[in-house]
């Protein structure tokens, strides 16, 4: 707290009584835009207090990395929000579930535009859907009513990367969390496989540095490419139910 208070003073120009303030109402390293609305992480204020060196950030990462941070968050029950990027994964849900929530897409929308330019943002239908109806419509998911490759139109503009196999901790200042593509690898077009879980264990931040520079040595082995849509191997759904929590409602 200490650190970001003095980051505010020295980027923001504000008082040390003003940054206190700030981040005593936010509850941590956070401040909100124009000290309302959204609260943002004080580490993007040290990604931008060199201007000619943004350029060189890997911004996908920290976009990943507070959002899957965030996400991490609102699955605790008493969570009643949930912050950072969210388009990201608004367009994802968009395009994954095309039955299971009401977008409007922009007809002028070419794929050699941002994947995020495909739809355009109302608040009139979220609103008027209430949770219990969406836990209903997604008990009710088919394999067909799903998108199992979201990205599949959108690859002759963006190649994939073997780089999104690479399965480790990611970290973006002192945000920390694990990227494990292996459990969603219907995605990448490779079929589903039953997936180990991770090891939690202590890890330096030089560690996770020296893993991401060295992220062909931490892939996932990619096994054999799907041949329908969502295929997965003939035990994963068994060890599916097994662990998972496959319905929002009870039964």
């Amino acid at each position: 707290m200490d650190d970001a208070v003095q980051m505010l003073v020295d980027l923001l120009m504000v008082s040390a009584e003003a940054a206190r303030a700030e981040t005593g109402q936010c509850r941590g390293p956070y401040i909100r835009l124009q000290w309302s609305a959204t609260n943002v992480h004080v580490v993007y204020l040290e990604a931008l207090r060199d201007l000619s060196q943004t350029g060189r950030y890997a911004w996908g990462v920290a976009a990943l990395v507070h959002m899957y941070d965030q996400l991490n968050d609102a699955s605790i029950s008493s969570s009643r929000q949930l912050g950072d990027y969210i388009t990201l994964l608004q367009c994802w849900i968009y395009k994954h579930f095309p039955s299971f929530t009401e977008s409007t897409a922009d007809q002028d929308y070419n794929e050699d535009s941002l994947r995020a330019c495909r739809w355009i943002a109302t608040k009139k239908t979220g609103k008027s859907i209430h949770t219990p109806t969406y836990k209903e419509r997604l008990d009710r998911l088919q394999i067909s009513d799903v998108c199992w490759i979201p990205y599949g139109e959108h690859r002759p503009v963006r190649d994939f990367h073997l780089i999104s196999c690479y399965s480790d901790l990611l970290r973006w200042g002192p945000v920390v969390v694990y990227y494990r593509p292996e459990r969603v690898m219907r995605q990448f077009g490779y079929t589903q496989t039953i997936s180990t879980l991770p090891v939690d264990s202590w890890v330096s931040y030089d560690d996770i540095h020296e893993r991401w520079i060295h992220y062909s040595d931490h892939m996932v082995p990619a096994d054999e490419v799907c041949v329908v849509s969502g295929q997965c191997a003939s035990d994963y759904m068994d060890w599916f139910f097994l662990i998972s929590h496959p319905f929002m409602t009870p039964g």
